[in-house]
Protein backbone atom coordinates (compact mmCIF):
# COMPACT_ATOMS: atom_id res chain seq x y z
CA UNK A 1 0.00 0.00 0.00
CA UNK A 2 2.92 2.39 -0.48
CA UNK A 3 0.93 4.26 -3.07
CA UNK A 4 -1.60 5.21 -0.39
CA UNK A 5 0.79 7.37 1.56
CA UNK A 6 1.97 10.74 0.41
CA UNK A 7 1.36 10.31 -3.33
CA UNK A 8 -2.29 11.21 -3.62
CA UNK A 9 -2.83 8.22 -5.94
CA UNK A 10 -5.54 6.95 -3.63
CA UNK A 11 -7.75 9.65 -5.02
CA UNK A 12 -7.06 9.19 -8.76
CA UNK A 13 -10.36 7.45 -9.28
CA UNK A 14 -12.33 9.88 -7.13
CA UNK A 15 -10.98 13.30 -7.84
CA UNK A 16 -8.18 15.43 -9.13
CA UNK A 17 -6.62 18.43 -7.42
CA UNK A 18 -9.20 20.82 -8.84
CA UNK A 19 -11.97 18.43 -7.85
CA UNK A 20 -11.06 18.84 -4.18
CA UNK A 21 -12.69 22.23 -4.19
CA UNK A 22 -15.93 20.70 -5.48
CA UNK A 23 -16.19 18.30 -2.54
CA UNK A 24 -19.05 20.11 -0.86
CA UNK A 25 -20.97 20.08 -4.12
CA UNK A 26 -20.62 16.32 -4.30
CA UNK A 27 -21.56 16.07 -0.64
CA UNK A 28 -24.90 17.76 -1.17
CA UNK A 29 -25.78 15.41 -4.01
CA UNK A 30 -24.72 12.20 -2.29
CA UNK A 31 -26.86 10.10 0.02
CA UNK A 32 -26.48 11.12 3.67
CA UNK A 33 -24.00 9.17 5.76
CA UNK A 34 -25.37 7.67 8.96
CA UNK A 35 -22.56 8.67 11.31
CA UNK A 36 -22.88 9.33 15.05
CA UNK A 37 -21.40 11.54 16.32
CA UNK A 38 -21.46 13.70 13.22
CA UNK A 39 -17.89 14.57 12.20
CA UNK A 40 -16.67 18.16 12.04
CA UNK A 41 -16.23 18.05 8.27
CA UNK A 42 -17.50 15.51 5.74
CA UNK A 43 -17.07 15.55 1.98
CA UNK A 44 -18.48 12.69 -0.09
CA UNK A 45 -17.25 11.96 -3.62
CA UNK A 46 -18.15 9.66 -6.52
CA UNK A 47 -17.08 6.05 -6.30
CA UNK A 48 -16.72 3.33 -3.68
CA UNK A 49 -14.13 1.10 -2.09
CA UNK A 50 -15.11 -2.55 -1.72
CA UNK A 51 -14.02 -4.62 1.22
CA UNK A 52 -13.13 -8.23 0.47
CA UNK A 53 -11.37 -11.19 2.04
CA UNK A 54 -8.18 -9.86 0.46
CA UNK A 55 -8.44 -6.45 2.14
CA UNK A 56 -5.65 -5.95 4.67
CA UNK A 57 -5.06 -3.53 7.51
CA UNK A 58 -1.53 -2.13 7.70
CA UNK A 59 -0.47 0.17 10.50
CA UNK A 60 2.42 2.11 11.94
CA UNK A 61 3.90 0.39 14.98
CA UNK A 62 2.25 3.00 17.21
CA UNK A 63 -1.18 1.80 16.08
CA UNK A 64 -0.86 -1.98 16.49
CA UNK A 65 -3.70 -2.14 19.04
CA UNK A 66 -6.03 -0.10 16.84
CA UNK A 67 -5.21 -2.24 13.80
CA UNK A 68 -6.04 -5.40 15.74
CA UNK A 69 -9.38 -4.01 16.89
CA UNK A 70 -10.33 -2.81 13.41
CA UNK A 71 -9.26 -6.09 11.81
CA UNK A 72 -11.47 -8.03 14.22
CA UNK A 73 -14.44 -5.68 13.81
CA UNK A 74 -14.36 -5.85 10.01
CA UNK A 75 -13.33 -9.54 9.81
CA UNK A 76 -10.25 -8.69 7.77
CA UNK A 77 -6.69 -9.94 7.53
CA UNK A 78 -4.05 -7.90 9.31
CA UNK A 79 -0.82 -7.16 7.52
CA UNK A 80 2.44 -5.32 7.95
CA UNK A 81 2.93 -5.37 4.20
CA UNK A 82 2.55 -1.88 2.79
CA UNK A 83 1.79 -3.11 -0.74
CA UNK A 84 -1.66 -3.65 -2.21
CA UNK A 85 -5.08 -2.10 -1.76
CA UNK A 86 -6.43 -1.95 1.76
CA UNK A 87 -6.64 0.11 4.92
CA UNK A 88 -3.69 2.10 6.24
CA UNK A 89 -3.35 3.57 9.74
CA UNK A 90 -0.57 6.11 9.82
CA UNK A 91 0.83 9.17 11.54
CA UNK A 92 2.42 10.38 8.31
CA UNK A 93 1.11 13.84 7.44
CA UNK A 94 -0.73 14.18 10.76
CA UNK A 95 1.72 16.39 12.61
CA UNK A 96 -0.66 19.35 12.95
CA UNK A 97 -3.66 17.36 14.20
CA UNK A 98 -4.83 17.58 17.79
CA UNK A 99 -4.61 14.79 20.34
CA UNK A 100 -7.89 13.10 19.38
CA UNK A 101 -8.24 14.41 15.83
CA UNK A 102 -8.08 12.29 12.70
CA UNK A 103 -8.41 12.40 8.94
CA UNK A 104 -10.24 9.62 7.11
CA UNK A 105 -9.91 9.27 3.35
CA UNK A 106 -11.67 6.59 1.32
CA UNK A 107 -10.80 6.16 -2.34
CA UNK A 108 -11.57 3.42 -4.80
CA UNK A 109 -8.20 1.76 -4.07
CA UNK A 110 -8.22 1.94 -0.29
CA UNK A 111 -8.56 3.78 2.96
CA UNK A 112 -6.19 5.99 4.96
CA UNK A 113 -6.73 7.01 8.56
CA UNK A 114 -4.23 9.64 9.64
CA UNK A 115 -3.75 10.75 13.23
CA UNK A 116 -0.97 11.90 15.47
CA UNK A 117 -2.10 9.68 18.34
CA UNK A 118 -3.50 6.20 18.82
CA UNK A 119 -6.71 7.76 20.17
CA UNK A 120 -7.17 9.68 16.92
CA UNK A 121 -6.67 6.53 14.86
CA UNK A 122 -9.16 4.68 17.05
CA UNK A 123 -11.83 7.36 16.54
CA UNK A 124 -11.19 7.31 12.81
CA UNK A 125 -11.62 3.53 12.91
CA UNK A 126 -14.98 3.89 14.67
CA UNK A 127 -16.14 6.20 11.90
CA UNK A 128 -14.94 3.72 9.28
CA UNK A 129 -16.81 0.89 11.01
CA UNK A 130 -20.00 2.96 10.87
CA UNK A 131 -19.47 3.57 7.15
CA UNK A 132 -19.06 -0.15 6.59
CA UNK A 133 -22.05 -1.05 8.71
CA UNK A 134 -24.20 1.51 6.95
CA UNK A 135 -23.18 0.44 3.45
CA UNK A 136 -22.51 -3.29 3.73
CA UNK A 137 -19.10 -3.99 2.16
CA UNK A 138 -19.34 -0.95 -0.09
CA UNK A 139 -17.72 2.13 1.42
CA UNK A 140 -18.40 5.47 -0.29
CA UNK A 141 -15.48 7.64 -1.29
CA UNK A 142 -15.27 10.26 1.41
CA UNK A 143 -12.96 12.70 3.09
CA UNK A 144 -13.50 13.40 6.77
CA UNK A 145 -11.58 15.77 9.01
CA UNK A 146 -12.65 15.46 12.58
CA UNK A 147 -11.87 16.47 16.16
CA UNK A 148 -13.97 16.54 19.33
CA UNK A 149 -15.76 19.54 20.76
CA UNK A 150 -14.89 18.53 24.34
CA UNK A 151 -11.93 16.63 25.80
CA UNK A 152 -14.07 15.03 28.54
CA UNK A 153 -16.90 12.96 27.08
CA UNK A 154 -18.09 10.89 29.98
CA UNK A 155 -20.67 8.47 31.25
CA UNK A 156 -21.18 7.64 34.92
CA UNK A 157 -22.56 4.28 36.01
CA UNK A 158 -23.69 3.82 39.60
CA UNK A 159 -22.86 0.22 40.55
CA UNK A 160 -23.51 0.75 44.25
CA UNK A 161 -27.30 1.05 44.38
CA UNK A 162 -27.60 -1.96 42.08
CA UNK A 163 -24.57 -3.93 41.02
CA UNK A 164 -23.75 -4.57 37.37
CA UNK A 165 -21.13 -7.18 36.72
CA UNK A 166 -17.95 -7.25 34.66
CA UNK A 167 -19.66 -8.50 31.51
CA UNK A 168 -22.30 -5.75 31.66
CA UNK A 169 -19.70 -3.06 32.20
CA UNK A 170 -17.80 -4.36 29.16
CA UNK A 171 -20.98 -3.95 27.13
CA UNK A 172 -21.28 -0.38 28.39
CA UNK A 173 -17.66 0.23 27.39
CA UNK A 174 -18.38 -1.13 23.90
CA UNK A 175 -21.31 1.26 23.47
CA UNK A 176 -19.24 4.18 24.73
CA UNK A 177 -16.37 3.36 22.39
CA UNK A 178 -18.66 3.14 19.37
CA UNK A 179 -19.79 6.72 20.03
CA UNK A 180 -16.32 8.09 20.89
CA UNK A 181 -16.95 8.64 24.61
CA UNK A 182 -13.75 8.48 26.62
CA UNK A 183 -14.42 8.56 30.39
CA UNK A 184 -16.28 5.88 32.34
CA UNK A 185 -16.92 7.17 35.83
CA UNK A 186 -17.81 4.33 38.22
CA UNK A 187 -19.71 5.28 41.37
CA UNK A 188 -18.35 2.46 43.50
CA UNK A 189 -19.45 3.33 47.03
CA UNK A 190 -22.62 4.66 48.58
CA UNK A 191 -25.09 3.94 51.37
CA UNK A 192 -26.45 0.80 49.71
CA UNK A 193 -23.19 -1.06 49.12
CA UNK A 194 -19.42 -0.93 48.73
CA UNK A 195 -18.40 -2.48 45.40
CA UNK A 196 -14.59 -2.44 45.24
CA UNK A 197 -12.26 -4.91 46.88
CA UNK A 198 -9.74 -3.22 49.20
CA UNK A 199 -7.33 -5.92 50.24
CA UNK A 200 -6.44 -4.47 53.66
CA UNK A 201 -10.13 -4.06 54.57
CA UNK A 202 -11.96 -7.32 53.70
CA UNK A 203 -14.92 -6.23 55.84
CA UNK A 204 -15.79 -3.66 53.19
CA UNK A 205 -16.82 -6.37 50.77
CA UNK A 206 -17.72 -9.12 53.25
CA UNK A 207 -20.20 -6.82 55.01
CA UNK A 208 -20.42 -3.60 53.02
CA UNK A 209 -21.06 -5.23 49.64
CA UNK A 210 -24.25 -6.90 50.84
CA UNK A 211 -27.58 -5.55 49.74
CA UNK A 212 -28.81 -3.09 47.15
CA UNK A 213 -31.41 -0.36 46.82
CA UNK A 214 -34.33 -2.80 46.67
CA UNK A 215 -33.07 -5.68 48.82
CA UNK A 216 -30.90 -4.98 51.83
CA UNK A 217 -30.33 -8.73 52.30
CA UNK A 218 -29.01 -9.41 48.79
CA UNK A 219 -25.74 -11.39 48.71
CA UNK A 220 -22.50 -9.44 48.54
CA UNK A 221 -21.51 -8.35 45.04
CA UNK A 222 -18.39 -6.41 44.15
CA UNK A 223 -15.44 -6.14 41.80
CA UNK A 224 -12.28 -7.93 42.86
CA UNK A 225 -9.07 -6.08 42.16
CA UNK A 226 -8.31 -8.49 39.32
CA UNK A 227 -11.73 -8.01 37.74
CA UNK A 228 -11.39 -4.25 37.89
CA UNK A 229 -7.92 -4.34 36.39
CA UNK A 230 -9.29 -6.47 33.56
CA UNK A 231 -12.01 -3.88 32.93
CA UNK A 232 -9.46 -1.07 33.07
CA UNK A 233 -7.32 -2.79 30.44
CA UNK A 234 -10.33 -3.51 28.23
CA UNK A 235 -11.41 0.14 28.41
CA UNK A 236 -7.88 1.43 27.81
CA UNK A 237 -7.65 -0.54 24.56
CA UNK A 238 -10.68 1.49 23.48
CA UNK A 239 -9.23 4.78 24.77
CA UNK A 240 -11.60 5.01 27.70
CA UNK A 241 -10.26 5.88 31.15
CA UNK A 242 -12.17 4.38 34.07
CA UNK A 243 -12.44 7.01 36.79
CA UNK A 244 -13.23 5.64 40.28
CA UNK A 245 -15.37 7.44 42.84
CA UNK A 246 -15.05 6.85 46.58
CA UNK A 247 -17.81 9.00 48.06
CA UNK A 248 -17.19 10.97 51.27
CA UNK A 249 -17.98 12.26 53.85
CA UNK A 250 -21.65 11.50 53.10
CA UNK A 251 -23.14 8.45 51.40
CA UNK A 252 -20.98 6.42 53.80
CA UNK A 253 -23.37 3.84 55.22
CA UNK A 254 -21.86 0.80 53.51
CA UNK A 255 -18.44 1.65 54.92
CA UNK A 256 -19.73 2.46 58.40
CA UNK A 257 -21.71 -0.80 58.51
CA UNK A 258 -18.36 -2.49 58.00
CA UNK A 259 -16.56 -0.26 60.51
CA UNK A 260 -19.06 1.19 63.02
CA UNK A 261 -16.31 3.15 64.77
CA UNK A 262 -16.16 5.44 61.70
CA UNK A 263 -19.87 6.30 61.83
CA UNK A 264 -20.67 9.99 62.09
CA UNK A 265 -24.44 9.49 61.97
CA UNK A 266 -26.88 10.46 59.20
CA UNK A 267 -24.99 8.32 56.67
CA UNK A 268 -21.68 10.14 57.16
CA UNK A 269 -18.15 9.39 58.22
CA UNK A 270 -17.14 10.75 61.60
CA UNK A 271 -15.00 13.82 60.83
CA UNK A 272 -13.65 14.04 64.38
CA UNK A 273 -11.81 10.73 64.57
CA UNK A 274 -8.25 10.34 63.30
CA UNK A 275 -9.00 6.75 62.29
CA UNK A 276 -11.57 8.05 59.77
CA UNK A 277 -8.84 9.90 57.87
CA UNK A 278 -6.43 6.98 58.20
CA UNK A 279 -9.05 4.62 56.79
CA UNK A 280 -9.96 6.86 53.84
CA UNK A 281 -6.35 7.60 53.00
CA UNK A 282 -5.56 3.88 52.95
CA UNK A 283 -8.61 3.26 50.75
CA UNK A 284 -7.53 6.00 48.36
CA UNK A 285 -4.00 4.57 48.19
CA UNK A 286 -5.43 1.16 47.34
CA UNK A 287 -7.70 2.75 44.74
CA UNK A 288 -4.74 4.54 43.15
CA UNK A 289 -2.86 1.25 43.08
CA UNK A 290 -5.72 -0.41 41.17
CA UNK A 291 -6.65 2.45 38.85
CA UNK A 292 -4.10 4.13 36.57
CA UNK A 293 -6.59 6.98 36.11
CA UNK A 294 -4.98 10.37 36.75
CA UNK A 295 -8.30 11.40 38.33
CA UNK A 296 -9.84 10.22 41.61
CA UNK A 297 -13.40 11.31 42.42
CA UNK A 298 -13.95 11.87 46.13
CA UNK A 299 -17.64 12.80 46.12
CA UNK A 300 -18.52 15.58 48.54
CA UNK A 301 -22.24 15.79 47.79
CA UNK A 302 -25.39 15.83 49.92
CA UNK A 303 -23.71 15.74 53.33
CA UNK A 304 -26.20 15.66 56.21
CA UNK A 305 -24.42 17.35 59.11
CA UNK A 306 -27.35 17.17 61.54
CA UNK A 307 -25.72 14.49 63.72
CA UNK A 308 -22.41 16.35 63.70
CA UNK A 309 -24.06 19.30 65.43
CA UNK A 310 -24.92 17.12 68.45
CA UNK A 311 -21.69 15.14 68.65
CA UNK A 312 -19.28 16.17 71.46
CA UNK A 313 -16.33 14.70 69.53
CA UNK A 314 -17.18 16.85 66.54
CA UNK A 315 -17.57 19.99 68.62
CA UNK A 316 -14.14 19.32 70.14
CA UNK A 317 -12.65 18.80 66.68
CA UNK A 318 -14.09 22.14 65.60
CA UNK A 319 -12.66 23.85 68.68
CA UNK A 320 -9.14 22.45 68.21
CA UNK A 321 -9.07 23.26 64.50
CA UNK A 322 -10.58 26.73 64.90
CA UNK A 323 -13.69 25.99 62.84
CA UNK A 324 -16.85 27.99 63.47
CA UNK A 325 -19.45 25.58 62.08
CA UNK A 326 -20.03 22.06 60.86
CA UNK A 327 -20.18 23.53 57.34
CA UNK A 328 -16.59 24.67 57.86
CA UNK A 329 -15.72 21.20 59.16
CA UNK A 330 -17.12 19.65 55.97
CA UNK A 331 -14.93 22.01 53.93
CA UNK A 332 -11.93 21.08 56.07
CA UNK A 333 -12.66 17.37 55.54
CA UNK A 334 -12.92 17.61 51.75
CA UNK A 335 -9.91 19.91 51.40
CA UNK A 336 -7.80 17.57 53.52
CA UNK A 337 -8.76 14.56 51.40
CA UNK A 338 -8.36 16.50 48.17
CA UNK A 339 -4.86 17.57 49.21
CA UNK A 340 -4.03 13.93 49.98
CA UNK A 341 -5.01 12.96 46.43
CA UNK A 342 -2.94 15.82 44.98
CA UNK A 343 0.05 14.97 47.16
CA UNK A 344 0.00 11.45 45.67
CA UNK A 345 0.15 12.63 42.09
CA UNK A 346 -3.53 12.47 41.17
CA UNK A 347 -6.16 15.08 40.37
CA UNK A 348 -9.10 15.18 42.78
CA UNK A 349 -12.65 15.53 41.48
CA UNK A 350 -15.66 16.53 43.56
CA UNK A 351 -19.32 17.35 43.12
CA UNK A 352 -20.04 21.06 42.98
CA UNK A 353 -20.77 21.43 46.71
CA UNK A 354 -17.03 21.34 47.37
CA UNK A 355 -16.40 24.62 45.57
CA UNK A 356 -17.77 26.43 48.63
CA UNK A 357 -14.65 25.32 50.49
CA UNK A 358 -12.19 26.76 47.93
CA UNK A 359 -10.47 23.44 47.20
CA UNK A 360 -6.85 23.30 46.11
CA UNK A 361 -5.98 24.58 42.63
CA UNK A 362 -6.14 21.76 40.09
CA UNK A 363 -9.27 20.21 41.57
CA UNK A 364 -11.97 19.45 38.99
CA UNK A 365 -15.55 20.38 39.79
CA UNK A 366 -18.51 18.32 38.56
CA UNK A 367 -21.47 20.69 38.31
CA UNK A 368 -24.56 18.55 38.93
CA UNK A 369 -27.05 20.92 40.59
CA UNK A 370 -28.76 22.48 37.59
CA UNK A 371 -30.73 24.72 39.95
CA UNK A 372 -27.48 26.16 41.33
CA UNK A 373 -25.90 28.04 38.42
CA UNK A 374 -24.18 30.14 41.07
CA UNK A 375 -22.11 27.09 41.98
CA UNK A 376 -20.98 26.73 38.37
CA UNK A 377 -20.19 30.44 38.20
CA UNK A 378 -18.23 30.24 41.46
CA UNK A 379 -16.19 27.29 40.22
CA UNK A 380 -15.30 29.01 36.95
CA UNK A 381 -14.58 32.33 38.63
CA UNK A 382 -12.23 30.47 40.98
CA UNK A 383 -10.25 29.17 38.03
CA UNK A 384 -11.33 25.53 38.37
CA UNK A 385 -11.87 23.20 35.44
CA UNK A 386 -15.45 21.97 35.27
CA UNK A 387 -17.28 18.98 33.85
CA UNK A 388 -20.97 19.62 33.17
CA UNK A 389 -23.22 16.93 34.70
CA UNK A 390 -26.41 18.87 35.57
CA UNK A 391 -29.48 16.81 36.42
CA UNK A 392 -31.19 18.37 33.43
CA UNK A 393 -30.32 17.13 30.90
CA UNK A 394 -27.53 14.77 32.03
CA UNK A 395 -29.25 12.40 34.47
CA UNK A 396 -30.19 9.21 32.67
CA UNK A 397 -32.14 7.83 35.64
CA UNK A 398 -34.80 10.41 34.82
CA UNK A 399 -37.40 9.00 32.40
CA UNK A 400 -37.37 9.82 28.69
CA UNK A 401 -41.12 10.36 28.50
CA UNK A 402 -43.48 12.08 30.92
CA UNK A 403 -46.14 9.41 30.31
CA UNK A 404 -44.02 6.67 31.88
CA UNK A 405 -45.44 5.44 35.17
CA UNK A 406 -43.70 5.11 38.49
CA UNK A 407 -40.88 7.31 37.30
CA UNK A 408 -40.25 8.55 40.87
CA UNK A 409 -38.51 11.65 39.55
CA UNK A 410 -40.39 14.78 38.51
CA UNK A 411 -37.87 15.76 35.86
CA UNK A 412 -37.80 14.34 32.32
CA UNK A 413 -34.74 14.06 30.08
CA UNK A 414 -35.72 13.20 26.53
CA UNK A 415 -33.14 12.34 23.88
CA UNK A 416 -33.78 15.79 22.44
CA UNK A 417 -33.02 17.60 25.71
CA UNK A 418 -29.86 15.52 26.14
CA UNK A 419 -28.86 16.43 22.59
CA UNK A 420 -29.41 20.13 23.27
CA UNK A 421 -26.96 19.90 26.16
CA UNK A 422 -26.61 21.77 29.47
CA UNK A 423 -27.69 25.38 29.65
CA UNK A 424 -24.67 27.53 30.40
CA UNK A 425 -25.65 30.90 31.95
CA UNK A 426 -25.07 33.89 29.71
CA UNK A 427 -23.01 35.47 32.48
CA UNK A 428 -20.26 32.90 31.87
CA UNK A 429 -17.72 34.65 29.66
CA UNK A 430 -15.69 33.20 26.80
CA UNK A 431 -12.53 32.72 28.89
CA UNK A 432 -14.46 30.85 31.57
CA UNK A 433 -16.16 28.65 28.97
CA UNK A 434 -12.71 27.43 27.99
CA UNK A 435 -12.40 26.01 31.53
CA UNK A 436 -15.24 23.59 30.77
CA UNK A 437 -13.57 20.26 30.08
CA UNK A 438 -16.69 18.58 28.82
CA UNK A 439 -19.90 16.79 29.77
CA UNK A 440 -20.97 13.57 31.43
CA UNK A 441 -24.21 11.62 31.47
CA UNK A 442 -25.03 10.05 34.84
CA UNK A 443 -27.06 6.88 35.39
CA UNK A 444 -27.91 6.49 39.06
CA UNK A 445 -29.41 3.09 39.76
CA UNK A 446 -31.73 3.35 42.76
CA UNK A 447 -34.49 2.14 40.42
CA UNK A 448 -32.40 0.56 37.67
CA UNK A 449 -32.03 -3.05 38.72
CA UNK A 450 -31.78 -5.16 35.54
CA UNK A 451 -29.61 -5.16 32.42
CA UNK A 452 -32.58 -4.64 30.03
CA UNK A 453 -33.70 -1.59 32.01
CA UNK A 454 -30.12 -0.29 32.16
CA UNK A 455 -29.91 -0.55 28.37
CA UNK A 456 -33.28 1.15 27.97
CA UNK A 457 -32.25 4.09 30.15
CA UNK A 458 -28.94 4.47 28.27
CA UNK A 459 -30.11 4.26 24.68
CA UNK A 460 -30.48 6.33 22.59
CA UNK A 461 -29.56 9.05 25.08
CA UNK A 462 -25.95 7.85 25.09
CA UNK A 463 -25.80 8.49 21.34
CA UNK A 464 -27.37 11.93 21.80
CA UNK A 465 -24.83 12.71 24.52
CA UNK A 466 -21.96 11.66 22.28
CA UNK A 467 -22.94 13.99 19.45
CA UNK A 468 -23.52 16.86 21.87
CA UNK A 469 -20.04 16.25 23.33
CA UNK A 470 -18.20 15.66 20.04
CA UNK A 471 -19.76 17.63 17.20
CA UNK A 472 -18.94 21.35 16.99
CA UNK A 473 -21.46 24.15 17.36
CA UNK A 474 -23.28 24.90 14.15
CA UNK A 475 -23.15 21.26 12.99
CA UNK A 476 -25.69 19.81 15.42
CA UNK A 477 -29.32 19.37 14.38
CA UNK A 478 -31.62 17.04 16.31
CA UNK A 479 -33.96 16.26 13.40
CA UNK A 480 -31.00 15.20 11.28
CA UNK A 481 -29.56 13.23 14.21
CA UNK A 482 -32.88 11.41 14.61
CA UNK A 483 -32.82 10.45 10.94
CA UNK A 484 -29.24 9.15 11.20
CA UNK A 485 -30.14 7.27 14.38
CA UNK A 486 -32.60 4.85 12.75
CA UNK A 487 -30.10 2.26 11.45
CA UNK A 488 -28.30 2.33 14.81
CA UNK A 489 -31.55 1.48 16.60
CA UNK A 490 -32.26 -1.26 14.08
CA UNK A 491 -28.89 -2.83 14.89
CA UNK A 492 -29.57 -2.59 18.62
CA UNK A 493 -32.83 -4.44 18.05
CA UNK A 494 -31.01 -7.15 16.09
CA UNK A 495 -28.53 -7.47 18.97
CA UNK A 496 -31.31 -7.77 21.56
CA UNK A 497 -30.38 -4.47 23.21
CA UNK A 498 -33.34 -2.60 24.70
CA UNK A 499 -33.79 1.08 23.94
CA UNK A 500 -36.36 3.83 24.23
CA UNK A 501 -38.32 4.27 21.01
CA UNK A 502 -40.25 7.54 20.84
CA UNK A 503 -42.35 6.03 18.04
CA UNK A 504 -43.33 3.09 20.26
CA UNK A 505 -42.97 4.22 23.87
CA UNK A 506 -45.33 1.53 25.22
CA UNK A 507 -43.73 -1.36 23.36
CA UNK A 508 -40.17 -0.26 24.05
CA UNK A 509 -40.92 0.17 27.75
CA UNK A 510 -42.70 -3.18 27.89
CA UNK A 511 -39.56 -4.86 26.51
CA UNK A 512 -37.68 -3.98 29.68
CA UNK A 513 -39.96 -6.05 31.88
CA UNK A 514 -40.88 -2.96 33.90
CA UNK A 515 -44.31 -2.60 32.31
CA UNK A 516 -46.82 -5.08 33.77
CA UNK A 517 -49.95 -3.98 31.97
CA UNK A 518 -51.49 -2.84 35.26
CA UNK A 519 -49.76 0.51 35.36
CA UNK A 520 -51.49 3.75 34.35
CA UNK A 521 -49.65 4.02 31.07
CA UNK A 522 -51.37 4.03 27.70
CA UNK A 523 -50.43 4.59 24.12
CA UNK A 524 -52.70 7.65 24.11
CA UNK A 525 -50.88 9.16 27.06
CA UNK A 526 -47.55 8.47 25.44
CA UNK A 527 -48.69 10.05 22.19
CA UNK A 528 -49.83 13.13 24.07
CA UNK A 529 -46.50 13.26 25.86
CA UNK A 530 -44.62 13.28 22.54
CA UNK A 531 -46.79 16.16 21.38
Amino acid sequence: MKHLVGTGNLWKSCWCAAGFFLANTFATAAAPLNLIPLPASVSTLPGHFWLSQKTTVAADTLFTNEAALLTKALHLASSTNADGDGIRLTAEGAGKLGDEAYQLEVGTHGVIIRARTAAGVFYGSQTLEQLVTSNSLEIPCVQIEDAPRYAWRGFMLDVSRHFFDENTVRQVIDQMAAYKLNRLHLHLTDDEAWRLEIENYPELTRIGARGNATDSAAPAQFFTRGQMQSLIAYAAQRHIVIVPEIDMPGHASAATRSFPQLDGGAKTFNPARPETYDFLQNVLLATMKTFPSPWIHIGGDEVNRASWEKNPEVREKMRTTGLASTADLEKYFMNRMGKFVLDHGHTPIGWDEIVAGNPAPGTIIFWWRHNRPDSLAQALAGGYSVVLTPRTPCYFDYPQNKAYPNAAWKLINTPETVYAGPVIPETINAAQRRQILGVEGCLWTERVDTVPYLQFMMMPRLAALSEMAWTPDGRRNFAQFNARLKPFLARLQQQGVRYYDEQDPVGSFRSTGKYTGNLPFTATAASQARN
